[in-house]
Order: C-alpha cells, then sequence, then structure tokens
C-alpha cells in the first residue's frame, strides 16, 4: 500500500469514529454494547466499552483534534461506578489509565478497589485483563502491581510456540485468541518504555510480535485463534475489523516507537489491505452509506462453531485440519463502541505519520 494511500485511510478512520460515537451512547452517559445495520439502532450497555472510548478520546484531545464528547466527562462518571459489580480488575486497570491522563486524583480509590478484588495473590486472569493490568500499572506508576503483573505475562510467553498462553492453567490456556497476543504485546512494550524490566520486556515483545508477524495472512489479516504450544493458527475466522484497523496498530506502533525498528509500523499498515476490501470476500468493511464499520468476516453462523471445536481438537493432534478451509463466509453486520474508540487510541496524532 503506498504510503499516502494508507494515510488518507488512517484520517478516513479517525474521522469516522469521531463522528459516530455520539450516536452509540445512551441517555445516562455510558455506551451501548453493539448497533446492527441497517437500523443501528443501539443495544445494551458496556462499562468497559465506555472506558476505552474515553482512552481514545483522551488520545485524540491530546492530539489537538476536535472531539464530540469531553473525556473529563467520561472520567468522573466511570469514577463514580469504580464499585459497580460489572468493572473487572482489567476494566479498574484501564480507568487507571485514563485518570493518569487526566491527573484527576482517584488513582488511590482505584488501586484500592483493584487491590480488595485481587487478593495478595495475583488470580488466573484471562490473557486481556492481565495484559491491561500491566498497562494501567505502567502507565499510572503502580510500580509494584506493573511488576508482579509483568512477571505473570513474561512466564505466559516463554513456551516454545513465541506466543502467549491465555491463562496460567486449564484447557483454555493453550488456546489463546488474538487479543490476548496483541495486548500483551502492547503491555510489554508500556512497561519497558516505563522502565519496567525493559531489556526481559521487550524480549519478549519483539518475539511475540515476530511470531504473529510471520502468521499475518497475505492479504494482511490476523488470524483469531492460535496453538500457544506449536506457534500456530488454530482458526483464523472470525476476522475481525477491531483487530486490523486499531488493537494491531495501537500494539505494533507503540512496539515500532520503542525499539525504532519499521516492521511493526509497516505490519500495522498492511492490516489496513484487509480492511478496505482486500479480503476473502472483496468487501470493504467501511461502509459509508451505512454508516458502519462491520465488525468482522466470520463462517456463516453452526459452521463456524464445528470448525473451531474440530480445529482446536486436531491441533493437539499435531495440526488444525480444517484451518485453511475457506468458506462459506459471511460480513458480521454489527460494530460495538470499543471499536472506534481503540481506533483514535490507535491513530490520533499519528495520522500524519504515514502521509
Amino acid at each position: 500500500m503506498a504510503e499516502q494511500d494508507a494515510g488518507e485511510r488512517i484520517r478516513e478512520l479517525v474521522e469516522f469514529a469521531l463522528s459516530k460515537l455520539p450516536s452509540m451512547r445512551l441517555e445516562d452517559g455510558v455506551f451501548c454494547y453493539e448497533v446492527t445495520a441497517p437500523g443501528l439502532a443501539p443495544s445494551g450497555s458496556s462499562l468497559r466499552y465506555t472506558l476505552i472510548c474515553l482512552l481514545g478520546l483522551q488520545r485524540a484531545k491530546a492530539a489537538g483534534l476536535d472531539v464530540p464528547i469531553e473525556p473529563g466527562e467520561l472520567r468522573d462518571l466511570l469514577v463514580d461506578r469504580i464499585d459497580d459489580p460489572e468493572m473487572t480488575a482489567g476494566d479498574l486497570a484501564l480507568l487507571m489509565w485514563g485518570d493518569s491522563r487526566e491527573n484527576s486524583g482517584a488513582l488511590d480509590a482505584i488501586a484500592f478497589r483493584l487491590h480488595k478484588m485481587l487478593g495478595a495473590e495475583l488470580p488466573d486472569l484471562e490473557g486481556l485483563e492481565l495484559s491491561w493490568l500491566v498497562t494501567g500499572a505502567a502507565e499510572a506508576g503502580a510500580n509494584e502491581l506493573c511488576d508482579r503483573a509483568l512477571e505473570r505475562q513474561l512466564d505466559r510467553a516463554n513456551g516454545p510456540g513465541s506466543l502467549f498462553r491465555h491463562r496460567d492453567g486449564g484447557r483454555r490456556a493453550r488456546f489463546p485468541n488474538f487479543a490476548t497476543q496483541i495486548y500483551g504485546v502492547l503491555a510489554l512494550a508500556v512497561a519497558a518504555r516505563n522502565g519496567h524490566m525493559p531489556d526481559r520486556a521487550l524480549a519478549t515483545a519483539r518475539r511475540v510480535a515476530g511470531r504473529l508477524l510471520e502468521l499475518q495472512r497475505p492479504d494482511g489479516g490476523w488470524p483469531w485463534i492460535f496453538d500457544a504450544k506449536r506457534g500456530t493458527v488454530v482458526e483464523p475466522y472470525e476476522i475481525y475489523s477491531v483487530h486490523q484497523d486499531a488493537m494491531a496498530p495501537m500494539a505494533l506502533l507503540e512496539l515500532s516507537e520503542v525499539t525504532g525498528d519499521d516492521q511493526y509500523r509497516e505490519a500495522a499498515i498492511c492490516g489496513l489491505n484487509w480492511l478496505y476490501g482486500g479480503n476473502d470476500l472483496g468487501r470493504g468493511m467501511l461502509d459509508r452509506q451505512a454508516g458502519i464499520l462491520y465488525r468482522s468476516i466470520r463462517r456463516t453462523r453452526g459452521f463456524d462453531r464445528a470448525i473451531l471445536y474440530a480445529n482446536t481438537a486436531t491441533s493437539q493432534l499435531g495440526r488444525a485440519a480444517l484451518s485453511g478451509m475457506r468458506g462459506p463466509l459471511e460480513v458480521n453486520p454489527t460494530d460495538r463502541p470499543y471499536h472506534l474508540g481503540w481506533i483514535l487510541e490507535a491513530w490520533a496524532g499519528r495520522e500524519l505519520a504515514t502521509s
């Protein structure tokens, strides 16, 4: 992809995110869980997605962009909900991250709630939650918490497959999703930038990111489920738009900036090709007329579960037998507000880096 084309696409994505986020916010100030084309009526609500939108809007405002929702307003709303049962440890870590950007003084209250939730021994958090714990603590200067979580994160990538395990143990540990991998890379890069075990953190981040780059599909798509023991793809679908235009870029750009290695930036930009029609369906995922960024390309319902179970079972025996099977495929006609929040976190202030 030409640099100019990439720059134009990035600016379009940032502008789309800023224009659409207000329509996904509910009357109480929290963001919805999901919208579905063609009606796009908000359904459900999510504090987690509100937290991610907070981070994206903070990044956009700091980059000098006009934001349609004041981040400080969202931060205050979320701080008031610290004790909400919906808030997980990972969510509180996201709030810690957002609070550190605003210097609002809620860090002690968030840390107290986290300590009460986690206890003396760090529980077996799934990959996404553990990664957010490392990232939020590193950004907020919660050094003891960061180092505890970082040790666990590093241990999960010590296998022969050069990928993160999803958990410390159990049946699912061996079969992590892309979120576990890419949030893990982001966490280690952020920890290193903040001075937490920088040599170990960057060496591991580079090893995992290097394996992910080897497994990136020829069309730029990022596969979904992996075998951490073998370092292979178990099931490529669903391939999610948010992985292409937001989650992979935010991690890989961070790693590129910390290491000075452009290969990670180039892989992030390559992923945009999939979003703009270079995918199995030849379908652009940004539908300007419908006003939605479609969530994913997936195997058709029913068929998807059967293939996933078959590939997981056969991967334990040597290889995922059906991982290369292409279809039938369909577009998932939904989107969620965190997708747009992460677009802003990935690209705001970086839009011109490719122009």
